[in-house]
């Protein structure tokens, strides 16, 4: 029993390291961002409709 609390600091320490050590690698392993994509103009309106059907 004597053994515990070093024991248990040890796994601490090893899960610690290796969390850290995962988040800094996906962290480096960053996805490329899409480009931004262009705002589409708002459609123009449609000419107006003449009552004589044209």
């Amino acid at each position: 029993m004597n053994n515990l609390p070093v024991i248990l600091i040890e796994v601490v320490l090893i899960f610690g390291s290796v969390l850290a050590f995962s988040i800094w690698q996906l962290r480096s392993i960053k996805k490329p961002n899409p480009p931004p994509k262009e705002e589409e103009a708002p459609p123009s309106p449609s000419p107006p409709r003449h009552p004589e059907g044209q």
